[in-house]
């Protein structure tokens, strides 16, 4: 269930979230827009909104992430989209009386800001500045949605999850220590999680990792995922060399 109302993240007054879609607005912009948010707190596991609820806000993640899915027949799940800290994301609706296709839950401990879409819209029609940053974010969304569309339909199964493992990593990476240079997957995803990603089985996602670990390419440590050879899954996904920004689940 949902938490009694967070106080604010400390990192309100720590600047931009450089790895969130938030990027795209500048310092100013975005502190009116955490300004506007009303935190709520999630526990892992809780849902934000569900399929039918009406699509008037959009949400900005102070701590945790998230994960947008859509429930499919027989109890599966498809991952459309996960969110980290300095995401703002949501469905907006150019006529006012959408609701959600897909649903939103916290994959941890979690706090969201709120921003209701009324209030958006008062900012957009009098602040130019905002608008073109507004836009500039919706450009973001659509090309990071039209990339992972491409890698989905495009180069197959084994395509897909090794696009999605050099998503994860951009998303959740660590650099290592000057005597490790190795790319870690920091966050532990299991093997169920990236087959709804690509939209495939757990199966299918075991063989084709097992295949990658038999030539080297990643290992495991510690349940993380190593990535040794981030070069052949480029080669495999037909990297088009994407910036992070956009190459992200």
């Amino acid at each position: 269930m949902k938490q009694n109302r967070a106080a604010r993240s400390d990192a309100k007054d720590g600047g931009l979230f450089p790895a969130g879609t938030s990027f795209v607005f500048s310092p100013p912009h975005l502190a009116l827009i955490r300004e506007m948010a009303e935190p709520i707190g999630l526990f892992a596991g809780d849902c934000l909104y569900q399929e039918n609820d009406s699509a008037d806000r959009l949400y900005f993640v102070n701590r945790g992430s998230l994960k947008v899915s859509k429930l499919l027949e027989g109890g599966l799940s498809a991952t459309l989209s996960l969110h980290i800290p300095g995401d703002l994301f949501g469905e907006p609706d150019p006529f006012g009386r959408a609701v959600h296709h897909f649903e939103a839950r916290a994959m941890e401990d979690s706090e969201v800001g709120v921003v209701p879409q009324t209030e958006l819209d008062k900012i957009i029609r009098i602040n130019g500045d905002f608008a073109v940053e507004y836009m500039g974010w919706m450009a973001l969304m659509q090309r990071t949605t039209q990339s992972k569309l491409r890698d989905l339909l495009l180069h197959g199964k084994s395509g897909a999850l090794c696009s999605l493992l050099l998503r994860l990593y951009n998303m959740y990476g660590t650099g290592g220590t000057a005597k490790d240079h190795r790319a870690i997957i920091g966050k532990r995803i299991t093997n169920l999680e990236m087959a709804e990603m690509i939209g495939s089985t757990r199966e299918s996602v075991n063989r084709i990792l097992n295949e990658l670990k038999d030539l080297g390419v990643i290992s495991t440590e510690r349940g993380r995922i190593v990535l040794n050879d981030p070069a052949y899954l480029r080669n495999i996904c037909h990297c088009e060399d994407c910036p992070k920004e956009i190459c992200r689940m």
